[in-house]
């Protein structure tokens, strides 16, 4: 065997393989298989064309995390020319990131780096400006402290070596929060209604909607009904004095109708006037002024002459006189008055209802039918009811 050729039964190879064995037999099985899905995932994502989406992701995610000074340095590292004209402006003007803008009152080591000192900006310009006006030192108006002043007391544009201390962070960003107008803002913004507290809202709403929709469906009805009565009342009224007149009665509160100054006899409504319940007729029923002092002047009346004092045409006054029967306001007692008013203070329907009901247990009548029975048992047989409705 030459020597060029590898002996395989050389320690060296035996040696290898027991390597490789020990550290393949440490491993198990699963260690072995998430490795290689690992790997296999690893090649995948290589492999894999990357979505716009990702792609714009990863851009912006890499944009954020770098300055504006970083990708400056690193366009002027690669040669591009920088886009942003104001970020080269002040770079050129010597601005460090990370320190604040304006003068810092200390000069660079080394000008030949393109940074030129605010100081000697500041002299080209007050060179070509006009020399600046006086202005008096006073406690009211101090000297800006940027400058000293002379004994002629006018500024100087040489700089003082103390300087304020800039900031070094940008303003905060104030959101406008609601109709508040300009600056700041006292006191918390009124957090917005929830969806329940709008559903709340919305259900009370409703509520009340509907609420007012009833009320006035109900006032309706009510009015239409009084009408319905009101035209219904004068005939059953009528038929009323009619039958209490036959059987000998000559007065009823159920025969008085408001709307009808007829209905009541002589002397009613001056004695409800005189009662205090003169609110309870209509204005246009109400008694005027003139006519209650001719009423009044009828009652107070002298009494007739005698036969004997006077001629024949003064005899023949006087007859009539005492035929006619003057209305008296005390022919009315309280308890009459009262009731009268009880019943003109009812609704038309009530009315109505107490006529027909009157009609019916007196007289055996029924409204509706047209017909008075000869007896409560002959109308309780032949009439259907006390409603309206039982006649259809």
């Amino acid at each position: 065997m030459s020597d060029e050729e590898d002996d395989y039964l050389s320690d060296k190879f035996l040696a290898s393989a027991a390597a490789a064995s020990s550290t393949t037999s440490s491993r198990t099985y699963s260690q072995l298989r998430k490795d290689a899905l690992k790997k296999s995932q690893l090649k995948n994502e290589e492999n894999r064309s990357k979505s716009r989406r990702q792609l714009e992701l990863e851009s912006r995610e890499a944009g954020l995390s770098k300055s504006l000074f970083e990708r400056a340095k690193e366009e002027e590292a690669s040669g591009l020319s920088s886009g942003n004209k104001a970020l080269s402006i002040m770079m050129k003007m010597g601005f460090i990131p990370g320190q604040s803008l304006g003068n810092s009152g200390q000069t660079p080591e080394d000008p030949e780096d393109g940074y030129v000192s605010p100081s000697t900006v500041s002299a080209a310009v007050v060179e070509d400006k006009a020399k600046p006006s006086t202005i008096q030192n006073s406690v009211d108006d101090p000297v800006d402290p940027l400058y000293k002043a002379d004994g002629d007391t006018s500024r100087e544009s040489t700089p003082l070596t103390s300087h304020a201390i800039h900031k070094t962070e940008p303003l905060p960003l104030n959101e406008w929060a609601g109709r508040k107008g300009i600056g700041l803002i006292k006191g918390k913004r009124a957090h917005s209604p929830s969806a329940s507290e709008r559903l709340a809202k919305m259900a009370k709403m409703a509520e009340d909607t509907n609420t007012k929709h009833r009320d006035f469906r109900d006032r309706a009805r009510e009015e239409y009904n009084n009408r319905r009565a009101e035209g219904r009342l004068g005939p059953a009224q009528l038929t009323c004095q009619t039958l209490d007149e036959k059987s000998g009665k000559s007065f009823n509160v159920l025969w008085l109708n408001p709307n009808n100054t007829n209905t009541f006899p002589a002397g009613m409504i001056e004695a409800l006037n005189v009662y205090g319940t003169e609110t309870i007729l209509g204005e246009t029923h109400k008694i005027s002024t003139p006519d209650r002092l001719r009423q009044q002047m009828q009652q107070d009346a002298l009494q007739p002459l005698n036969k004997e004092d006077g001629d024949g045409d003064h005899a023949g006054l006087n007859s009539k006189v005492n035929s006619s029967s003057v209305p008296q306001v005390d022919q009315f007692s309280p308890e009459i008055l009262e009731e009268v008013v009880q019943f003109l203070r009812l609704q038309a329907q009530d009315r109505l209802y107490l006529v027909l009901s009157y009609l019916r247990d007196k007289h055996a009548y029924c409204f509706w039918c047209g017909v008075e029975y000869e007896s409560q048992d002959d109308m309780k047989a032949q009439c259907p009811g006390s409603d309206e409705d039982d006649h259809d």
